[in-house]
C-alpha cells in the first residue's frame, strides 16, 4: 500500500507540473484540503522529496497570504550522469529502483526505458550488489544521453 508522501508526490507531479510548466505556487492549506492530509503531511513531502538532488527547489512563504513554489530545475549541459540534478549523489541511500523511478518522473527516460530498465533489475535479482546495480542504471542513462 502506497503512503500518504507518494500520492502526494505523485500528485504535485501529474497534477500541478501537467502543462510542463517550470514552476508551481499553490497554498499549503488548499492542497492539504484537496488531498485530505493534515499541512505537515505536505511539508513532509516537499522536504524529503522535492530536493535539489531530484530536480526541484521549493520556496516557501508562511503566514497570511503565504505560499509554497516547487521550482524544476533545469539539468546542466554538460551531459554527465552524476552530476544530472535528478540523479542522487552516488553514495545516498538510493536503490536503482528509486533511480530508475527518478529518471522517469523527471521526464529524462521515457515509459519504455524505464520498463526496460526495471525488466534488467529484477533479471539480476540477488546476482548482483545493488550498488552495482545502480552504476549499471547510471551508465545506461549516460549512453542514452550520448544518443541525443
Amino acid at each position: 500500500m502506497r503512503n500518504i508522501a507518494d500520492a502526494i508526490e505523485e500528485f504535485i507531479i501529474s497534477e500541478l507540473f501537467a502543462n510542463e510548466r517550470d514552476a508551481v505556487s499553490v497554498k499549503r492549506s488548499q492542497l492539504a484540503e484537496k488531498l485530505s492530509c493534515a499541512p505537515s503531511q505536505i511539508t513532509y513531502t516537499l522536504t524529503t522529496r522535492f530536493t535539489p538532488e531530484r530536480g526541484y527547489e521549493v520556496e516557501s512563504k508562511r503566514g497570511n497570504g503565504g505560499f509554497i513554489r516547487i521550482i524544476r530545475l533545469h539539468p546542466q549541459p554538460n551531459g554527465a550522469a552524476a552530476a544530472h540534478p535528478a540523479l542522487p549523489a552516488a553514495q545516498e541511500n538510493t536503490s536503482s529502483g528509486q533511480l530508475v523511478h527518478a529518471l522517469l518522473t523527471h521526464k529524462l527516460v521515457t515509459l519504455r526505458e524505464a520498463k526496460l530498465m526495471d525488466y534488467f533489475l529484477q533479471v539480476l535479482g540477488d546476482h548482483i550488489s545493488e550498488k552495482n546495480k545502480e552504476q549499471l542504471i547510471r551508465n545506461a542513462f549516460q549512453l542514452l544521453q550520448e544518443e541525443e
